[in-house]
C-alpha cells in the first residue's frame, strides 16, 4: 500500500513557479524551460498527446489528463474557423505570468515538433502581463493583457496530420491514465486534503487538529464538522496517515524505527511501536523481513 501523495489546492505550485520566474535572467527563459527535449520521455499525458493525429485530438487529450501534470485545467472551445485553450484554475485564482506562458510554450512546441510546421497562434492572451517581445519571437504573434489565459489557432493547422502519430501507443497509455484519472477524482476529498497536510506536518513533530485545521484555513471546529460529514475523524486520518507512511518507510528505505517514529511525529519510539503492532499485529522489523 502506497502513502497519500503529498498534494495541494495549487497554491505551493504556484508560488514555486513565480519564485522560478523571480529567479530567470530574462523573459526568454519561459519558453526555454517549456520546451526542452525529451520532456515527453517523463510524462505518459505529455507521450500520449505526441500520439495524436492532429493538433486537435492533441488539446484534447491534453484537457482530459491535465491534472495529472499539474494544477491547471485545459478547456477548448471551437468555432467555425479556430479552435481556442483557455487555461484556467479551478479555485479562481490568477495564474502566474510566468506559468501562463511556460504553458503557451509548451502547448506551442509540441504542435510544432508533432507536425513539423512552424504552427502560430492567431490570438493570445495572459491575465498577467508579460514581456511582448520574448512572447512574440517565441509564438510569432502579439500576447494581449487580457482577463483570460487563451490561446486561439487556425482550424486548419489544427487540421495538420501529426508525423509523430501513434495510435498503438496511445492505446497503451490510455486505460492506464484514465485509471489514475478516476483514482484523482475519487480522491479528491475533505479527508483526502487532511491526509496530505498531515504528510506535511508529521516530519516536523506537529500532529495536533489544531495545527492542522490552520493549514487547511479553517477552524478545528469546521474541520472536524467535514471529516464528520464524509463519516469520519480527525484521529482516525492521523492514524491511517500514519500507517500508510509507516509501511512506505518499512518497505522502501532503511530507516531505522526510531527515525520512523520521530518523522511519524511521536516522542517516544515505544510509541509507535505499540501504534504499529495494533495496525498490523506484527512488529515493524518483523513486517520489514516480509516484505519481498
Amino acid at each position: 500500500m502506497q502513502p497519500p501523495q503529498p498534494h495541494d489546492d495549487g497554491r505551493g505550485y504556484y508560488a514555486f513557479m513565480e519564485a522560478v520566474g523571480g529567479m530567470c535572467p530574462d523573459e526568454e527563459t519561459a519558453f526555454e524551460l517549456a520546451t526542452c527535449e525529451g520532456l515527453e520521455q517523463f510524462s505518459p499525458p505529455i507521450f500520449a498527446a505526441f500520439c495524436s493525429p492532429d493538433g486537435r485530438t492533441c488539446v484534447e487529450r491534453l484537457a482530459r489528463y491535465k491534472k495529472l501534470i499539474g494544477p491547471l485545467s485545459f478547456s477548448v472551445s471551437e468555432e467555425a474557423d479556430t479552435l481556442t485553450v483557455e487555461m484556467l484554475d479551478d479555485a479562481g485564482r490568477v495564474i502566474p505570468g510566468f506559468l501562463a506562458m511556460c504553458e503557451a510554450a509548451f502547448l506551442v512546441n509540441i504542435l510544432r515538433r508533432a507536425t513539423k510546421e512552424q504552427i502560430t497562434p492567431v490570438h493570445a492572451s495572459t491575465e498577467k502581463a508579460f514581456a511582448d517581445d520574448a512572447a512574440m519571437a517565441f509564438l510569432g504573434c502579439a500576447v494581449e493583457h487580457e482577463p483570460r489565459n487563451v490561446l486561439a489557432f487556425s482550424a486548419s493547422d489544427m487540421r495538420i496530420p501529426f508525423v509523430t502519430r501513434n495510435d498503438a501507443m496511445w492505446g497503451y497509455f490510455e486505460p492506464e491514465m484514465a485509471r489514475r484519472r478516476a483514482e484523482l477524482d475519487a480522491d479528491a476529498t475533505f479527508s483526502a486534503r487532511v491526509r496530505s497536510t498531515l504528510t506535511e506536518m508529521l516530519p516536523a513533530g506537529a500532529s495536533d487538529a489544531e495545527e492542522a485545521a490552520r493549514k487547511l484555513g479553517m477552524s478545528r471546529r469546521t474541520m472536524q464538522r467535514r471529516l464528520a460529514d464524509e463519516g469520519t475523524t480527525f484521529q482516525a486520518q492521523l492514524n491511517h496517515t500514519r500507517e500508510l507512511l509507516a509501511k512506505h518507510y518499512l518497505g522502501n528505505t532503511e530507516m531505522r524505527t526510531d527515525e520512523i517514529a520521530y518523522l511519524l511525529g511521536y516522542i517516544e519510539r515505544n510509541s509507535f511501536l505499540r501504534a504499529f503492532s495494533a495496525w498490523t499485529g506484527t512488529s515493524p522489523s518483523e513486517y520489514r523481513a516480509s516484505r519481498p
